[in-house]
């Protein structure tokens, strides 16, 4: 039998919808007091939020004749079209639904209003109280679900409520550093930002040994803006969970075009399967988002995503082909005092000597490179091999050679035959699981042994740019110097001179390091030397 649910059943699967614990009362207040532009904070809970929660701002306050309506079902300042949605909050039941589910005491007034005034609800009771507050916006939410024992019984314990709330808070000022904000849990102080820039916030959260390896990002075009931090390649996480996204200034999970957008900058800098460390904040026009407008607001889809995404993808490589990235030989020790700023190219080196027939000795100012020489020329030939395949047109077979494909093979050649066509191969059906091969990159001329497995490595992978760059980076391994090759002094310095033109010359293709190095104090005080001055007074002397 069809019958309508009563009022108040409707308004609990309501208020459970957009509220589930303490963490989601804490977002729709963080996001309400944002919107309004507050540039202060106070969040404070007791027993994890299950007992109290007060979220206190300096933002513009809502004036005593709308109160009542603000905690009223889907009543809103913030929203005129879905097209263009510009604010955190914008569905109007967040007020209400935590109404719903616990006591809400709201206390407001704009600068320019004389008094204040407070409303007192649960539910359907309703109070309004009109008296003297300071400006901003003041809300206490109590005793959460404790009228529903079966939600109320759901949640887990204070501690564990709380942590969600520490997070929640981190990841909304890691996007809003310039806010200032304090987070109390239980009378004990866990967040003090008095508000500054991404690094700040990066120092406070996450601890000085990450932000010092972050780097600052920022860039514009057109109406495009990219600004945030990004680690070296050296600090990556197998999880995703400190690459954190906000686009609009909201908080989002990664769109997955996106996301590979910014691990392809990196390239071969990151192994497979690890994730750079770093917060993002993208703004894009209105026009190009479509917001899931369901309670969870996370989720986002990017429209004409092609312009984003190349953006993105060049802002990235911008910022790391800026910053020198050799890595640290021996690990770095902690040092005090300023630290001059490095160059932000590959240095040009000149060869010293050699170690065991695989490892340059090279210098470049007041520093000592060590090279890799096969990973060194792996990475001259890799690059040599990617500018062949785009500049050198194919080269058409006389006689077409027949390769066998796996099911799993002729999928991914019919998503990537245009791709693969691009790159110089070239493949027609010849009958079920064969296909000839009409062309392929003039690079494999004269080394017809190689044709069939390079086609197949490019129909494997998860994507052909990944599937391409591990056949590049096959291709470049074979013929690189190997170790225990002695190369001549001539020799060697080509092979550093080479390296120094690559466009990523501190990895290999298969991102392993170049080079390493070590700094001229870092080696004064492993030998006991006071520091460069001492050197300079050697050097000094000397002359």
């Amino acid at each position: 039998m069809i019958r309508k649910l009563p009022p108040d059943l409707i308004r609990e699967i309501a208020a459970g919808e957009v509220v589930s614990g303490p963490a989601d009362v804490v977002r729709e207040l963080l996001e309400n007091a944002l919107d309004a532009g507050a540039t202060r904070l106070l969040v404070e809970l007791l027993g994890g939020g299950l007992d109290k929660i007060v979220v206190s701002d300096n933002g513009a306050g809502i004036p005593r004749e709308e109160l009542p309506l603000a905690l009223e079902h889907h009543t809103t300042s913030k929203l005129s079209d879905l097209q263009h949605i510009r604010t955190l909050g914008f569905r109007g039941e967040g007020l209400w639904a935590i109404r719903q589910a616990a006591r809400v005491r709201l206390t407001s007034r704009p600068p320019h209003q004389l008094g204040g005034a407070t409303l007192t609800a649960f539910q359907d009771q309703v109070e309004l109280h009109e008296h003297p507050a300071p400006a901003g916006t003041r809300v206490e939410v109590t005793a959460l679900f404790s009228h529903l024992p079966a939600r109320r019984n759901a949640l887990e314990v204070p501690a564990a409520e709380g942590r969600k709330v520490v997070q929640l808070v981190s990841r909304y000022l890691l996007h809003r550093p310039q806010v200032a904000l304090r987070l109390l849990l239980d009378g004990d102080e866990k967040i003090a930002h008095a508000g500054g820039g991404f690094a700040e916030v990066a120092k406070l959260l996450w601890g000085s040994v990450v932000a010092n390896r972050l780097f600052a990002l920022e860039a514009t075009e057109g109406a495009f803006r990219l600004c945030g931090l990004l680690s070296r390649p050296e600090l990556s996480r197998p999880r995703r969970d400190r690459l954190l996204l906000a686009l609009n200034g909201r908080p989002v999970e990664w769109p997955e075009p996106l996301l590979q957008a910014v691990l392809a900058a990196y390239k071969e800098l990151l192994p497979a399967g690890q994730f750079p460390v770093g917060v993002l904040n993208l703004d894009v026009p209105a026009e190009h988002l479509l917001i899931n407008t369901s309670p969870d607001k996370s989720r986002v889809k990017l429209i004409r995503a092609e312009a984003i995404l190349g953006f993105v993808s060049q802002a990235v490589q911008n910022l790391l082909s800026a910053h020198p990235l050799a890595r640290a030989l021996p690990e770095p020790t902690p040092l005090t005092g300023p630290v001059p700023v490095q160059r932000a190219r590959f240095p040009r080196l000149r060869y010293l000597g050699s170690f065991r027939e695989l490892y340059l000795l090279a210098e470049s100012g007041d520093e000592l490179y060590v090279v890799d020489q096969h990973a060194a020329h792996e990475r001259i030939l890799y690059e040599e091999l990617s500018r062949r395949y785009r500049k050198e047109p194919p080269l058409e077979l006389p006689h077409p050679e027949l390769v066998s494909l796996s099911l799993g093979e002729e999928l991914n050649f019919a998503e990537r035959a245009e791709e693969l066509e691009q790159a110089g191969l070239r493949l027609e059906p010849f009958g079920p699981g064969k296909y000839r091969i009409r062309s392929v990159p003039a690079f494999l001329a004269g080394h017809p042994s190689l044709i069939p497995e390079v086609v197949r490595g490019s129909l494997g992978a998860a994507s052909f740019a990944e599937a391409w760059r591990n056949v590049l980076a096959r291709l470049a391994c074979l013929p690189a110097v190997k170790a225990g090759h002695p190369l001549a002094g001539a020799a060697a310095q080509a092979l550093l001179d080479a390296l120094a033109e690559c466009e990523l010359p501190w990895v290999c293709p298969h991102g392993r390091p170049t080079v390493l190095v070590m700094g001229e104090l870092e080696l004064a005080r492993r030998f006991g030397r006071r520091g460069l001055r001492a050197v300079e007074r050697f050097r000094l002397e000397k002359t």
